[in-house]
């Protein structure tokens, strides 16, 4: 099955390859273990998705999502029942599930998108910048990047690259998962 996230938009500090914000706070569990986790459209989820919140902060949570609530409210539960912290609105959101490939493609013409393993990733290729995206040229068909696990070796994760390019330019992100 292939999850496409679907074109996003940079916005000139690292994000991750499979990102989302919070549109509004994200409070505590509720009496039943439940948190509330408001998005701007919850099409690019399904219940069961392990989503992390506020990657690569002192305060991140790692759930799963329960139940799609509504068109921007995920159901969500703690991983292990792990105790949780609050979060504000724009919070940084990384899907994080196995797969068995990722697809990251630049889409923009004029200007190169970088991937990095970590937040540290800046637009120049600095921090834990690894590789960068070309942009389309002329007829060129859109440049990707493409990492796949291999049969021997485990299966790779959403959660584990970082992109960062000029505000406003185009990507898209697709994770093949069997």
């Amino acid at each position: 099955m292939i999850r496409s996230w679907g074109v996003l938009t940079l916005t000139a500090s690292s994000q991750p390859w499979f990102g989302d914000v919070t549109t509004a706070a994200v409070g505590l569990p509720d009496s039943f273990g439940k948190i509330s986790v408001t998005v701007a459209s919850t099409a690019r989820y399904q219940a069961g998705d392990r989503i992390l919140v506020g990657p690569q902060t002192a305060t991140q949570d790692v759930v799963k999502v329960d139940s799609i609530a509504s068109s921007t409210v995920l159901n969500c539960q703690s991983e292990g029942n792990a105790k949780t912290h609050t979060h504000v609105t724009n919070t940084q959101i990384m899907l994080d599930i196995a797969c068995a490939e990722i697809i990251i493609t630049n889409l923009a013409s004029d200007q190169p998108v970088w991937l990095g393993s970590d937040n540290t990733v800046t637009n120049t290729g600095g921090g834990s910048g690894f590789y960068p995206i070309e942009p389309v040229t002329g007829t060129n068909q859109p440049n990707s990047f493409r990492v796949s696990n291999s049969v021997n070796s485990d299966a790779i994760r959403t959660s584990e690259g970082w992109i960062v390019g000029t505000n406003g330019r185009t990507y898209s992100a697709a994770a093949i998962v069997v």
